[in-house]
């Protein structure tokens, strides 16, 4: 007889040998998008808490193993949770499923006795979004490939940037490749006090703001879009003859059993949990009430998560939310732009590659951020082991929820199967080492950077310049302070690469790790500053007159490197964050921001009104302080 050791080893192994079937057999093509709806900001809450606190952690852990150990697994989840919560995050609700199809939640920290509290799940909306989509699909009622303007005629006024190009599709807009503008700021926030009709009304209205907008060429560039998303529901609405609170209510609420789910603001039987927002101290804000419905509004329980999680699983045997085909399309990697790299985008959820046992096993997810709420969520449709969690405080810890979420999920996946899944960096383009950058300046979604070579050379991120240093064939980022005396040695900016290739014949750089896809963080262009600039009356700041603006302000100005300078003010969940991006004048009023990927690409028109100067950007106007 076998002994327990024995038993076990070959129970593990057993568990291994499965993996064989993880792996989908989904064709892989090419796709660069950026998942999260403030992406940028979340990478630079993570830099201040690592850079405030000094975090001088080596990344070494006790190995421990949950094998089929469904309680030491829940504590260990718990006690991860609580590491976060009350004290950096006022509270935190999470839910996961082990894979035996049973659903455990938790909150965590301050609540309210008297109802059952819905937290702001943000960009997972578009999840349902997606849904939704694939099921007017099923019915006949659209199809992915169908130009989008067969249900949205205000596209005809947009205007392409060039002649020539093809129209939109439905699918285009569902894989942030529509070419339209990333966002529409303007009338993004509402009145926290806004009623349904308001909302409502807002909502619709987004079509009719496309009058003036410029496109550029579809299938080309992806940029993350919550315009796209917002008129994705406009055409939900249109196609299925429902309002989208009434469709996404029987279609997909009450389908999956949802009882405490919304887009819209209230619902009898549970409430909003309150927002906070701070550093040290923490404010209660606003309620954060978007017109983009279908874009980030949804508010709900961890429980309920759970529900549509095992609703959405029931579809690989056509009784779900989806036919099994439609489940597949879900999860196929969509065609996307020709670039050096590859990013896995279904529609919309998120791919990401592990390794098991030398196999690949496939995540999928997405986060979402509408501050001060954050969410993340991450499944394997195969195994059917999910994690999600949703805070409600904006601060130094909001950037550890998706990585703890990650470090969830692993520990899940490996009581079910036995071994724990490795994040594996995506495969080097056929060179031998480290590829040198072309020396200069470079624009991403995070603002520019300066790239110099030397011994070790260095790149500019988020204000600091990094020493680049060769790991794995790749640079790794040496990241001091204190004018290099002290050394930030945490494991997550230790994971940290950084690769010089080029992309649509343009010089760039990735920034990524294992558990950062490649390209999620935008891509960094290099550009070469020209030395043109408006006249010297449009320098200096600019207010905008419209209540609750999510961008309250523009600064532009002239820099001593050669190029219009553009600050852009965001207001979030209580907080004020800046990026920095630089402009090229072209002449007739026109200022266009330089770069490829969110809100890069797009252009500020500027005049006067009323003799004083004006800019207008992102269906906004802003006048001079």
């Amino acid at each position: 007889m076998k002994s327990k050791k024995e038993k076990k080893i070959h129970s593990i192994q057993t568990r291994k040998n499965q993996i064989q079937g993880i792996t989908p057999s989904y064709p892989s093509h090419i796709q660069s998008p950026i998942h999260d709806l403030y992406f940028p900001f979340r990478i630079l809450f993570v830099f201040l808490f690592f850079l405030l606190l000094q975090c001088q952690s080596n990344g070494d852990s006790k190995t421990i193993s949950y094998f089929q150990n469904k309680e030491k697994t829940k504590t260990e989840i718990q006690t991860k949770w609580e590491t976060l919560a009350p004290s950096g995050i006022k509270s935190l609700t999470y839910m996961v499923m082990m894979g035996d199809g049973e659903v455990y939640q938790s909150q965590i920290g301050v609540s309210s006795e008297a109802k059952i509290e819905r937290f702001k799940i943000g960009s997972i909306t578009k999840l349902f979004t997606g849904i939704a989509i694939l099921q007017l699909q099923e019915s006949g009622k659209l199809k992915l490939d169908d130009p989008a303007s067969k249900f949205l005629p205000e596209l005809n006024l947009v205007k392409p940037k060039q002649e020539g190009y093809r129209e939109i599709t439905i699918r285009d807009l569902l894989t942030h490749q529509s070419g339209l503008p990333s966002d529409l700021a303007n009338g993004f926030f509402l009145s926290p006090e806004a009623k349904e009709d308001e909302i409502y009304r807002s909502f619709r209205s987004l079509p009719k703001s496309l009058a003036g907008l410029e496109r550029n060429e579809p299938g080309k560039i992806n940029s993350y879009s919550n315009l796209s998303f917002g008129l994705l529901g406009n055409i939900i609405e249109r196609a299925s003859g429902e309002s989208i609170e009434s469709y996404f209510r029987v279609h997909l609420f009450d389908k999956a059993g949802m009882k405490h789910t919304t887009l819209m603001e209230n619902l009898e039987g549970s409430e909003l949990i309150t927002g906070y927002s701070g550093i040290f101290w923490k404010t209660k804000t606003i309620r954060p009430v978007i017109r983009d419905l279908t874009a980030g509004s949804i508010s709900t329980t961890a429980n309920d998560m759970g529900l549509f999680m095992k609703a959405f699983f029931r579809s690989k045997e056509n009784k779900g939310l989806l036919t099994s085909v439609s489940f597949d399309e879900f999860h196929k990697t969509q065609i996307g732009p020709v670039a050096n790299f590859e990013m896995k985008l279904g529609l919309p959820v998120m791919k990401s590659s592990y390794q098991a046992d030398g196999k690949t096993v496939w995540f999928y997810g997405h986060s979402g951020s509408l501050p001060p709420f954050f969410a993340d969520l991450v499944y394997d449709p195969h195994t059917e082991i999910v994690s999600f969690v949703a805070g409600n405080t904006l601060g130094l810890q909001t950037g550890k929820l998706k990585s703890t979420n990650t470090e969830v999920m692993q520990v899940l996946w490996e009581e079910k199967m036995g071994i724990q899944p490795e994040p594996s960096l995506p495969p080097l383009l056929g060179k031998n080492g480290a590829f040198p950058g072309e020396e200069g300046f470079y624009i991403s979604p995070m603002g520019i950077h300066e790239y110099k070579k030397g011994n070790p050379p260095t790149l500019s991120l988020m204000g600091f310049d990094v020493g680049l240093i060769e790991k794995e064939n790749r640079y790794g980022i040496d990241l001091r302070v204190l004018f290099g005396l002290i050394k930030i040695n945490d494991p997550s900016i230790n994971e940290l690469r950084v690769e010089f290739e080029t992309w649509e014949g343009n010089p760039i750089f990735t920034l990524y790790s294992k558990d950062l896809p490649k390209g999620v963080a935008g891509i960094g262009v290099k550009f070469t500053p020209d030395n043109r600039y408006p006249d010297a009356q449009y320098f200096g700041t600019f207010i905008t007159k419209e209540p609750y603006a999510i961008i309250p302000k523009l600064k532009l100005e002239k820099d001593k490197r050669g190029f219009p300078l553009l600050t852009i003010y965001y207001a979030l969940g209580g907080m004020e964050n800046t990026v920095q991006v630089p402009c090229q004048w072209e002449g007739d009023n026109t200022l266009r921001i330089l770069g490829y990927g969110r809100n890069l690409g797009e252009k500020l028109t500027i005049g006067t009104k009323e003799g004083k100067p004006l800019i207008q950007y992102s269906g906004g106007e802003y006048e001079k302080d």
